[in-house]
């Protein structure tokens, strides 16, 4: 088989392809990602929006984001207002995968003593 490629002038982007390798993300994950990294640097995220661009209902692309969260590649941040209300969910996206800054099970067994991780 052979692939065909059209030169390019306009209307194309440019990904680090890592993350089409990633053994761990399906090929729904991967396109989705892809999309999202294909918008500009500063576009807000919301998965009822990113659902209708696709044939994927709005639960379908909230299982893509979680799939994505897990493996590092869109973090997921709710704050709250001044009068304690929940804010809308903000996605960050990351082209290679991040580790969050935090965990929920930390490391408890064996500390680091000499460089402890401090953040």
């Amino acid at each position: 088989m052979a692939i065909f490629s059209v030169h390019k002038k306009e209307n194309y982007v440019v990904l680090d392809k890592g993350f089409l390798n990633d053994t761990r993300l399906s090929w729904k994950a991967k396109g989705l990602l892809a999309y999202m990294l294909s918008l500009p640097d500063d576009w807000s995220f919301c998965i009822s929006n990113l659902a209708t661009h696709s044939k994927c209902s709005r639960e379908s692309t909230a299982n893509i984001i979680r799939e994505l969260s897990q493996a590092g590649y869109v973090h997921k941040v709710q704050g709250r207002t001044n009068m304690g209300k929940f804010r809308k969910v903000e996605l960050s996206v990351f082209e290679t995968p991040q580790v969050e800054p935090y965990s929920e099970n930390p490391i408890t067994v064996n500390p680091l003593t000499e460089n402890p991780l401090t953040d």
